[in-house]
């Protein structure tokens, strides 16, 4: 009986009824006879000693003792294709910080994208290093497919594992529709969104060509490259998307077509709405006169089969009412500009509106979901003034010099530290302007307020994103709790942000160098 199996049956039946003394292999075994002196098992109480201590032997010899595998196969060629040049050395010093340092970890993605944006590629050395961050998020795939050359995409291409996680940069991409037929689902979906601004049509009919035998997660993710380029040419395909079997697709095509203003399903959703709601002046001579007006709401009493090939279901979900539900489903796939320039109302009008409604619940869903469907601007800002400040998606869907603009107007009517947690949401790198702009107000929040968990969290986005050239106004500002001669959570806090904004300094010189 193998060595191993011989102590799981001892471990198993107790060693009060051991009787044999396990045997190992010719290596093992003048160890194991150390244990068992004279080839007996002891009698007394070292029985279960020489028992542990033969299960510790067989575990260590087993991860150190054996000997490593013989490769017999055939080395694939290494790839000798002229590559980008490499990063500096001092660039090597800074990947390396932050791939070992947690609190430094944050900046990887940035620093990959600058790395690639200055066409610049990383050693082989730490594509290991980089495929298990690649394994662990997928936003983070483009950026780390971009910087590892093309010696690396060869590199990964040997390894099962890695090679799923490649994506397509541009360089790799170059309309090679052998990409398209063998490569995997995130290269796949990659070529059909580079292909789509170019040759929109093209690029349907190969998705249409792949539809019926592709999965329906495959699918949806596929999908979603006719979010470019999305014209009345694609309605028709679109329609009959309507009617897939799974949900997500189903879901997916309706936001396409009620994106299109002159679709069908564009229309059936709107007409719906005028039917449902209306905008009315209150009733009484002083209202009329001053115009005040509501946002009225008719629904019907029952469900219309015929909604449902639109999305809308006719059960809602827990804690929810059954109109309320049609409402808010209707509502996410109709632009609440259109709702807008229809009852010639602006966005902060119809918010207002809406908040004093009985149905303020279901109009703030389901515009939230069309919001973020459909990005507006004026939308966006009225929702952050009058609804919420730190919707993280909206956030995201402005550019960063707007998004600046916008929370510096906000911030100035208001720099309470409920006002300060959207900065968490504005999460490309900041201007120099707008850091110090909000440099004092952070430094305000840590010096007047307990650390929470808030305001570790603006601080450390702080650290983060801010302009690194504030590193010393940082210091200064901040230098009475970062002198103090205490240990505490804040001083601690702010040591580890001005460490991370020096560092940021270094690591953007050592690239702008290169």
């Amino acid at each position: 009986m193998p060595l191993q199996q011989t102590l799981l049956k001892i471990a198993l039946l107790g060693t009060e009824r051991q009787t044999q003394v396990p045997l190992g292999n010719t290596a093992l075994q003048p160890y194991l006879a150390q244990l068992y002196p004279q080839g007996q098992v002891p009698t007394d109480s070292s029985r279960e000693s020489a028992f542990l201590g033969a299960a510790a032997l067989a575990l260590q010899y087993r991860a150190a003792g054996n000997l490593p595998a013989v490769f017999t196969g055939t080395l694939a060629s290494p790839d000798v294709k002229p590559d980008f040049p490499l990063i500096p050395p001092a660039a090597e010093m800074h990947l390396r910080r932050m791939l070992a340092d947690s609190h430094l970890h944050p900046l990887l993605h940035g620093w990959l994208e600058r790395v690639a944006a200055k066409s610049l590629r990383v050693p082989t050395t730490f594509i290991p290093a980089l495929m298990e961050q690649a394994q662990q998020s997928r936003a983070i795939r483009p950026a780390i497919s971009a910087v590892i050359g093309q010696r690396g995409h060869w590199l990964c291409n040997q390894h099962p594992d890695w090679q799923r996680l490649l994506t397509l940069t541009l360089e790799t991409a170059d309309h090679d529709v052998s990409i398209w037929e063998e490569g995997n689902p995130a290269q796949r979906a990659e070529y059909l969104r580079q292909l789509r601004p170019h040759q929109p049509a093209e690029a349907r009919e190969l998705l249409q060509a792949v539809w019926k035998q592709e999965a329906a997660p495959v699918r949806q993710e596929l999908l979603q490259a006719l979010q470019t380029n999305l014209g009345m040419a694609d309605e028709a395909w679109l329609e009959t998307c309507l009617d897939d079997r799974s949900k997500g697709v189903r879901q997916l095509a309706a936001e396409l077509l009620g994106a299109l203003p002159d679709s069908a399903f564009s229309q059936r959703m709107q007409t719906r709405l005028v039917h449902w709601l209306a905008i009315q002046t209150k009733t009484g001579l002083l209202n009329k006169l001053g115009g005040k007006k509501t946002l009225q709401v008719n629904l019907p009493e029952t469900w219309d089969k015929s909604w449902l090939r639109d999305g809308i279901e006719e059960k809602p979900p827990q804690g929810k009412g059954a109109k309320a539900w049609w409402l808010e489903q209707a509502l996410s796939f109709v632009p609440p500009v259109r709702l807008a320039q229809r009852w010639q109302a602006t966005p902060d009008t119809l918010l207002l509106l809406s908040c004093r409604s009985d149905w303020s619940t279901t109009f703030r869903a389901g515009w939230e979901q069309a919001l973020h469907r459909y990005p507006n601007t004026d939308w966006s800002t009225a929702w952050f003034t009058h609804i919420n400040p730190g919707d993280n998606v909206l956030w995201q869907q402005l550019s960063p010099p707007l998004a600046e603009q916008t929370a510096s107007a906000l911030l100035s009517r208001d720099d309470s530290p409920q006002l300060l947690n959207l900065l968490p949401s504005l999460q490309h790198p900041w201007s120099t302007t707008f850091s110090r702009q909000v440099l004092p107000a952070v430094a305000k929040q840590v010096q007047t307020t307990l650390l929470s968990y808030a305001t570790h969290t603006v601080v450390r986005h702080f650290a983060i994103h801010a302009a690194p050239v504030c590193a010393e106004e940082f210091a200064t500002l901040l230098h009475e709790p970062l002198q103090a001669d205490q240990s505490n959570g804040i001083k601690r806090l702010l040591t580890e942000t001005l460490f991370t904004l020096r560092f940021r300094a270094d690591m953007l010189t050592a690239l702008e160098n290169a």
